[in-house]
């Protein structure tokens, strides 16, 4: 019998068989006909000769097949190709370096992974195949494509399947209510176990309002029904509640081990189109990934692919929050990101390399101010407030920017990292119900709590430029004070790396907000940081001039831009001037006075404003000085 021995040279591609790269092109196959005694076997079968990955590799084909390839390479190049052990397909050679090989191997595998064409079944076979570091490397990567190349969640398990999604919240709060709680914590939970829970079922409502109103003497029954909740608006407040739960480490594992993966699961499949329910899983996913001893059960859960869809929706609501999940998920390669701190850019893949060649770059950190956070402080200005503030469709345009740090500098360079921080994070999860203001009191504390996350995500490693609005320039002040004056040399780095600093109306010798009635106060800060506010207090006078040592500073090269307020702010029916230009003026490098209101000063009106002009500008000189290259 006559059989066909190909020989597959070691480094080349195939240009027969395409995507499987089975086959050499450009000369490099030999056709090798020889008489052989023994048989081939079966029909079809292909046997692939020993050797280390260097050696050629012969590939013994079924009489025939030789031929065929000659009259028409390309239906015969089909037919080899689904004839090919998958050891030698170019797909699987890839997804072996990406689960098993080392660092820079799997780098490589999973982004030449991410863009082959496969079909259909090559793709849920790679799914299937896939480990849990191949597979969050394929959700955080560009042309990773649909969600084949994920598994998707398995069927629910019978008792949350069967039991209504109320029903199960209270399940999971009960559990973790048992334990001793921060009264924010215990505070919001418990009113979603008392009022939000009990407010979606009749029966329920029956039965309790019964064995409340016998408790009294007239044993007479309620004249006005308790209050009721949509379905929907019950599963929010509970998620918010599952939010500030997955603060804690031990809270995290609880909720693992109490089935909250399969109850989000159903949650989804019951409101697949709300943004809200979305971003405050994927906040809740991004908070329990920060454990690595929960990524197991979030992959076999089946949401690293939901991820990968979320991290590609339009809507910051919903992306921002599992792009950090996925972050949180790869630590293996990335940094961790803490409740609080979003990875704006880059909206891919970024890899901590091992080499400063690969690892050059500037990071620019954003931290918002009065009446602000991450998904609304860095808006394009909206002077007719046309889109409010209350919307869920934060969706960008071209004519329009819900965040212009990562519209507007997603293609400025690959060595360009955007971090958000959302220092209000303790207050706003939980929707205002906490009854005391803040996990962190003092604008002291509330600084070292950033600055210990930032570190966390690797902030201080390299150049950083800092973007602050209001009360945020005060935090980033009180930063770099802190880690310059650190004796410990790797703290210092914070401070010796930062390139530059742009504050957006920073109260540095205090606001008239300080000045206000109590109640007026608490609506603009936690009213312990309102005191810190005082205008002329001695404790801004001591930050301001600690801050001026650290930019006057021999070992430090910090330029500082400054932007003012000129109109005044209407609030509650009044105009009011937040920040007057002898506050805002910290004496410091550039110093511009803006027509803006101080919510406003930090909204530019496009990329010609002077607003992102003097900040873009800074950013490029920052790039081109650390660039390693000429």
């Amino acid at each position: 019998m006559v059989r066909t021995r190909l020989a597959l040279a070691p480094g080349r591609l195939a240009r027969a068989v395409g995507k499987s790269g089975a086959l050499v092109g450009g000369g490099i196959v030999a056709w090798s006909l020889y008489e052989a005694a023994a048989s081939l076997g079966r029909q079809g079968q292909i046997q692939t000769s020993a050797g280390n990955d260097s050696d050629p590799k012969y590939l013994y084909l079924p009489p025939g097949v030789a031929d065929r390839f000659k009259l028409d390479p390309i239906d015969a190049a089909e037919e080899l190709r689904s004839m090919l052990p998958k050891h030698v397909r170019k797909p699987w050679k890839l997804l072996r370096q990406a689960n098993w090989g080392d660092r820079e191997r799997h780098v490589v595998a999973v982004k030449e992974l991410s863009r082959l064409q496969l079909s259909d079944g090559e793709a849920i076979q790679v799914a299937q195949s896939c480990q849990l570091r191949t597979a969050v490397g394929l959700a955080r990567t560009k042309d990773a494509g649909g969600r084949l190349l994920f598994l998707p969640p398995p069927p629910l398990p019978t008792s949350v399947a069967a039991e209504t999604t109320p029903r199960l919240f209270e399940r999971l709060l009960s559990r973790l209510r048992r334990q001793d709680l921060h009264e924010c914590i215990a505070s919001v939970t418990d009113k979603a176990l008392q009022s939000y829970v009990p407010g979606t079922d009749d029966d329920h409502i029956m039965d309790s309002d019964l064995d409340f109103e016998f408790q009294r003497d007239s044993h007479h029954l309620p004249v006005l029904p308790r209050q009721r909740y949509s379905e929907k608006s019950v599963i929010e407040f509970c998620l918010h509640a599952l939010l500030s739960h997955s603060t804690i480490h031990s809270h995290c594992i609880e909720m693992i081990r109490h089935h909250c993966l399969p109850i989000f699961v159903k949650v989804i499949s019951e409101h697949p189109n709300s943004p809200r329910i979305k971003s405050l899983i994927g906040k809740i996913l991004a908070n329990v990934a920060i454990h690595p001893e929960t990524h197991k059960d979030i992959f076999t859960s089946g949401f690293v692919g939901i991820l990968a869809q979320w991290k590609s929706d339009p809507n910051l609501l919903v992306t921002l929050p599992a792009t950090k999940a996925l972050c949180n998920m790869d630590q293996e390669f990335g940094d961790i990101y803490d409740p609080g701190v979003y990875l704006l850019l880059p909206q891919n893949r970024l890899v901590r390399h091992l080499n400063q060649l690969s690892d050059w770059g500037v990071d620019v950190v954003f931290i918002h101010g009065l009446l602000g956070g991450v998904f609304y402080t860095w808006r394009q200005l909206d002077e007719a407030n046309e889109r409010g503030w209350g919307t869920t469709e934060l969706v960008s345009t071209p004519e329009y920017s819900y965040c212009w740090p990562r519209d507007w500098l997603a293609g400025v360079s690959d060595h360009v990292r955007v971090v958000g921080v959302d220092f209000d994070t303790y207050l706003s999860q939980w929707g205002n119900s906490c009854p005391s203001e803040s996990f962190k009191t003092s604008l002291e504390d509330r600084s070292l709590d950033i600055l210990e996350k930032l570190k966390r995500c690797g902030i201080g490693r390299r150049p950083v430029i800092f973007v602050s609005h209001s009360m945020g320039g005060l935090i980033v002040k009180k930063m770099l004070a802190h880690a310059h004056a650190n004796p410990d040399e790797e703290e210092r780095q914070l401070a010796l790396n930062t390139r530059g600093v742009v504050f957006y109306s920073t109260p540095h010798s205090g606001s008239r907000v300080a000045k206000l009635n109590s109640y007026s106060k608490y609506l603009f800060f936690p009213s312990t940081e309102v005191q810190d506010l005082e205008a002329d207090s001695p404790q801004l006078d001591r930050l301001h001039q600690s801050f001026t040592e650290v930019v006057k500073s021999r070992d430090t090269n910090i330029e500082v831009i400054s932007f003012g307020e000129t109109v005044p702010t209407p609030y509650m029916g009044i105009d009011f001037t937040f920040v007057p230009p002898e506050s805002s003026d910290p004496g410091l490098g550039k110093y511009y006075k803006v027509a803006m209101n101080h919510m406003n000063i930090c909204k530019p009106a496009n990329e010609s404003s002077v607003l992102f002009r003097k900040f873009y500008r800074l950013l490029w000189n920052t790039l081109d000085e650390v660039t390693p290259f000429e």
